[in-house]
């Protein structure tokens, strides 16, 4: 995420008016907005780079602001730092009191955006989920710990609470990444979740917490830069996603620690083998930031972190001490995070990733890993709206045949939900299923898609549009008519 970009300003600045600052005791900044507005704040300066100060306020937001924009600051000492308590206010007044459900610990706080009213059931239900999230808060918080003590991390203690924000609604999500984000890096359709380094959030949508995978790979993110990295540095992506997948997990039950080999992550980096060149991640972020090149870089990420954690521990630690180093701010040429790297680990990048295959099988073997796809052969997954979909297509002659199953990752609502296939042979079909209870599973029976607009069918690709509304909607009873969207 580049922070120095105009449309990050004013996002973020949106969001610190919408919040505002009723009873924090800080340095006092006036500065002027892009509007030409003068606002008052309470922060802490963190730093100042590149014609621009970073403010700290007193709910852990960073606000960047041209340093030029700054026309008064009265010292009157640090920002008490917020409390939960404070937090759930603020959240209440973000999106709105009678939307939000809250779990609380001293030092965490989960919370529950939900897309509407819920019944007496759906209540009982929510507060079953928040309580299953926030004891995953918890364990992650463990493993986390137990994995920086290990490796001797520069710890520090929280200064603020862990936010974790889980929006039911798809929608509500993409609008508040936009914000959050400004529209910068991945596109908000293409995110499950994210940690934001200004807001100091984590934020993901209702149905990537199915396996809690998501949540997981981004509140390491959030302990890494509460606890060891400052906010805002230069510390380089294929390290910050390469620790994040080293902790992923397949379930609720974390196992997984970065020194593991992660079975889904090696299968698929010895698939990718040497098409992505180390040297380019570790010179710059852009693959990370773009939607087409994003998940082979993740996967080389994975296996650069583990290559190194495994083999090259002594420099590892070295090379994290270094990273927490790094000021607010600061920005790194490629030449010198590529100096960094080879001086740190005393080789170059090049005979590094020459050796990773081999030792990655090594690896393989020696933990015993099963590299075996566990998904259904033949099916391909999809997940939007709260729906996931295993889908099967299969061409028999001139005709094709699909089929397969949805789930309800609705932990809250009973959800009636309508599939969509389309190939790029212009063939359609579609599927109502009414009212899944939370958690089970339907099945969508075999089909042969129509052909639209005179095409002749059959294609190379599949794609797949799910949509869901509340059991007992209007929209429901109107899919149940069927009285479906224009195709």
């Amino acid at each position: 995420m580049q922070i120095f970009n105009r449309n990050l300003f004013a996002a973020t600045a949106l969001l610190i008016v919408i919040l505002g600052c009723d009873f924090c005791i800080a340095d006092e900044f006036i500065y002027v907005d892009e509007a030409g507005d003068r606002i008052t704040t309470q922060a802490r300066l963190i730093g100042t780079r590149q014609g621009f100060s970073a403010l700290e306020r007193w709910d852990g937001q960073v606000q960047i602001v041209p340093t030029s924009a700054i026309v008064d600051r009265k010292p009157t000492g640090d920002p008490d730092p917020i409390d939960v308590a404070g937090m759930k206010d603020v959240m209440g007044k973000l999106f709105g009191e009678e939307k939000v459900r809250f779990q609380e610990t001293a030092h965490s706080l989960v919370v529950l955006v939900l897309d509407g009213e819920l019944d007496k059931t759906g209540e009982s239900r929510s507060r079953l989920f928040l309580k299953q999230a926030g004891t995953f808060n918890q364990n992650i918080e463990n493993i986390f710990m137990r994995y920086a003590k290990q490796m001797r991390f520069p710890l520090r203690d929280l200064r603020y609470p862990l936010v974790l924000i889980i929006f039911e609604s798809d929608a509500a999500f993409e609008d508040y990444t936009q914000l959050a984000t400004g529209n910068q890096g991945l596109s908000a359709t293409n995110i499950l979740g994210f940690y934001s380094n200004l807001t100091n959030w984590l934020a993901v949508r209702m149905s990537s917490c199915d396996t809690f995978e998501v949540p997981l790979h981004e509140a390491i993110h959030q302990h890494m830069y509460n606890r060891v990295f400052q906010r805002l540095s230069a510390v380089p992506k294929w390290f910050d996603e390469g620790i994040a997948t080293g902790f992923e997990s397949d379930g609720k039950t974390i196992r997984v620690s970065p020194q593991m080999v992660n079975s889904r992550y090696a299968r698929q980096t010895l698939q990718i083998a040497d098409s992505v060149d180390w040297k380019v991640l570790v010179a710059n972020d852009v693959a990370f930031t773009t939607d087409i090149l994003a998940g082979e870089a993740y996967t080389s990420a994975w296996c650069m972190h583990w290559m190194l954690v495994s083999t090259q521990k002594e420099e590892y630690q070295k090379f994290v001490q270094h990273l927490a180093s790094l000021e607010p701010l600061q920005i790194l040429t490629p030449e010198e995070r590529i100096t960094a790297f080879e001086a740190a680990f005393g080789t170059e990048i090049a005979t590094l990733q020459g050796g990773s295959t081999e030792a990655l099988r090594q690896g393989v073997r020696r933990q015993k890993v099963n590299l075996n796809d566990p998904r259904t052969p033949g099916f391909a997954e999809f997940s939007q709206s709260l729906g996931i979909a295993q889908i099967r297509a299969v061409q028999n002659g001139v005709s094709t045949r699909v089929d397969g199953k949805l789930k309800n990752g609705s932990p809250l609502r009973n959800m009636t939900f309508l599939v969509v296939y389309e190939s790029d042979g212009g063939e359609i079909a579609h599927w109502v299923v009414a009212d899944i209870a939370p958690g089970k599973s339907a099945p969508l029976n075999v089909q042969t898609p129509r052909r639209v607009n005179g095409s002749f069918g059959g294609g190379n690709r599949f794609s797949i549009r799910i949509l869901s509304a509340p059991a007992e909607s209007k929209t429901a009873e109107e899919w149940n008519a069927g009285r479906i969207p224009q195709e």
